[in-house]
């Protein structure tokens, strides 16, 4: 077997990361209007609701990918606007150009998304000449999409790694601080703050403010002239960096670290990481002046160690929670100035339980839901000779539809033309249907069940799967003759030859062929009403009304507001009135006019709308029956070729250089 399975898995990859960070988005959003809602202005439990944010977020990452989905079902409302959403992402396929008689054709504004999501994806029967494939060279997005996600979250991820060697080798040059005046203001504010273990504390010469680094064995490090300091000014440095400590905002910060290098493509990345670190030392602030600093010493410490920052502008590389980092400088002062003691530090227990508690549930959900109308609908089989859309198109003024129609897979897996020789994933797509001496191409797409039906006699296939499975199968027409049946199992390919497995399967998907004649038939019905609606839009765009000459009046008026600008009796002011109502009324009259036509149009419009709606109920209808026979024959098959690979009709397919014969 071919190993060309996996030429999609970097598109998949990238699809999960950005629902992943979409479902993060939702989740900080709830928790945003959370905050809002109940008005919280405590820091501490505020701190402490953006952090469950970002453990959570990480957690969805992590179980995101193991836990089983739980299918919900979209709102209809939704279910119109991923409709909307595939048309307006599609693009149609261009035949080869040696085939004239199919050129510049183009899919109708309308889609087949069936209301009745259904777990196997219908396949689709697909039409072409097997000696004149269609070949498309399309720019590889996909590929290089996951080039530049890759390139800058590794360029992120190694200036982490650099940031945790720089923070390793900083601690192994700090030397320790044996100092009594510092053991004893370290051991008052550790009790204060009921820690049992006090951390290390140590001086360096590369750090111009005190900093906590050390994620399992924290350290507070402090500049070297911290023995010119006032024991007022040690003790509030002591009770800041702790409040980090006791926190574990070391943790805290790699972790955001983490999620901003893996969806740095995500605002919410980068906003919350910077939230983060601003309410951490906004909370340890809060915790200096709790423990007994005053506002106006704290300050001007605090403006001191910024000053210090811009005499040194150096990048720091290390990894560590500063006392003092560039931003908010201004911000930070005046709140320490402001800050009376009223608020409370720290903040009932009860509370914290009360918020994981509902993380818990919530964090699950987010990982596991699956809304079913994107990944879980029934791909509608393009079959006969044309195929017509399966829903009422929109009813505002559009361009005209062309005559070839489209097919649209409900599921998220696509729907794909034939391409280029070169591994592609698939992807959404219009395809152009079968004309006389024309080409259909168009795919159903379901991992779980993958086959193509060849017939050896006519250019058509009933499949499901991508594109790279009708290209594989391509190459195998030219090695097998006659009808068969190329299918996948546990990553296994089979071949099926028997003649009567053949027919009974291809008999499975007949029934589709009767459907697509009468949607056909709908299809011509609305393209002929959106041509209607086109030609009524141009002529209400036309419209035009006879404006009569008011020229003469207006002058009058002007000249006898420049002759009462020096002053006027209310006599003269109500006769100006009188004469400005009369230019109204005339005015009126011309839009009234203008009115009466644009309701006549729209009257129409409205009753071509109606028709239009009738047909999309009777295309949902077609739809639905479409789904119910796609998921029965879907079932059958599956049964069909797993009694095939147990009687041995079906064998396996030769690996690349085999000499066997199939």
């Amino acid at each position: 077997m071919i190993g060309y399975e996996g030429a999609a898995w970097p598109s998949l990859l990238l699809m999960k990361i950005v629902t992943i960070a979409g479902r993060a988005v939702l989740l900080a959003a709830g928790a945003g209007l959370g905050l809002a809602a109940f008005r919280v202005k405590s820091t501490s439990l505020r701190l402490f609701t953006w952090t469950s944010v970002l453990y959570a977020v990480a957690a969805i990452s992590i179980i995101g990918w193991m836990l089983p989905p739980i299918a919900v079902p979209l709102p209809t409302f939704l279910q119109s606007v991923s409709e909307e959403h595939l048309q307006a992402v599609s693009t149609p396929v261009r035949p080869h150009a040696e085939d004239t008689s199919v050129a510049n054709t183009t899919a109708p504004q309308t889609h087949a998304l069936l209301s009745q999501p259904s777990k196997q994806a219908m396949p689709t029967l697909v039409r072409g000449r097997s000696d004149s494939p269609i070949r498309m060279h399309s720019i590889p997005w996909s590929a290089i999409a996951f080039i530049l996600y890759f390139a800058v979250a590794a360029l992120l991820l190694g200036r982490l790694v650099v940031g945790l060697c720089f923070t390793r080798r900083l601690m192994r040059r700090s030397e320790m601080i044996q100092d009594s005046r510092v053991a004893r203001l370290l051991s008052s504010s550790a009790s204060n703050v009921g820690v049992r273990a006090t951390p290390q504390m140590a001086e360096s010469e590369f750090i111009s403010v005190p900093v906590t680094v050390g994620i399992v064995q924290p350290m507070i490090l402090l500049p070297v002239e911290w023995r010119q300091w006032e024991d007022a000014k040690l003790e509030a440095v002591i009770a800041h960096e702790l409040s980090h400590v006791v926190r574990h905002d070391a943790l805290t910060q790699l972790v955001s670290l983490l999620h901003r290098a893996v969806f740095w493509f995500s605002p919410l990345a980068w906003w919350l990481d910077l939230h983060l670190k601003n309410l951490e030392e906004q909370a340890s602030d809060e915790a200096a002046l709790f423990a007994g600093a005053n506002c106006n010493d704290y300050a001007r410490t605090l403006l001191g160690f910024f000053e210090r920052l811009q005499v040194a502008p150096q990048r720091i590389w290390w990894l560590g929670v500063s006392m003092a980092h560039a931003g908010r400088a201004e911000e930070r002062v005046e709140r320490i100035l402001a800050w009376r003691g009223a608020v409370t530090m720290g903040f009932k227990k009860s509370i914290a339980i009360i918020i994981v508690a509902c993380a818990i549930p919530v964090v699950y959900l987010a990982a596991s839901v699956r809304p079913v109308q994107a990944r879980e609908g029934t791909v509608i089989a393009a079959t006969g000779q044309e195929q017509a859309p399966a829903v009422a198109p929109r009813t505002e003024t559009a361009a005209p539809p062309s005559s070839a129609p489209a097919v649209a897979a409900p599921r998220a897996e696509p729907v794909a033309p034939i391409a280029s020789d070169e591994a592609s994933e698939p992807v959404i797509a219009e395809a152009p249907q079968r004309h006389r001496h024309g080409y259909s191409y168009s795919y159903g797409y379901d991992d779980e069940q993958r086959f193509v039906i060849v017939s050896g006699k006519t250019d058509a296939f009933t499949m499901s799967g991508s594109s790279e499975d009708a290209r594989h199968v391509e190459k195998l027409r030219k090695q097998i003759p006659g009808d068969f049946i190329w299918f996948q199992r546990d990553e296994k390919s089979y071949i099926i030859r028997d003649q009567a497995t053949v027919e009974r399967a291809r008999k499975l998907w007949a029934p589709q062929e009767e459907l697509g004649a009468k949607q056909e038939e709908l299809g011509k019905q609305q393209e002929a009403l959106g041509k209607q609606q086109e030609e009524l839009g141009a002529r209400l765009q036309r419209i035009q009304v006879k404006v009569p000459d008011m020229t003469a009046e207006l002058d009058k008026l002007r000249a006898e507001l420049k002759a009462l600008s020096s002053g006027a009796t209310a006599e003269q002011v109500g006769k100006i009135q009188s004469e400005i109502g009369e230019l109204q009324s005339k005015i009126g009259e011309v839009q009234s006019s203008a009115g009466e036509q644009q309701s006549k149009i729209g009257e129409e419009m409205g009753a071509l709308g109606e028709k239009q709606g009738k047909l999309g109920e009777q295309q949902g209808e077609l739809g639905r029956q479409q789904g119910e026979l796609a998921e029965r024959a879907s079932r059958e098959m599956k049964g069909l070729l797993d009694e095939a690979i147990k009687n041995g009709t079906a064998k396996p397919e030769p690996q690349t250089g085999d000499s066997g014969t199939l």
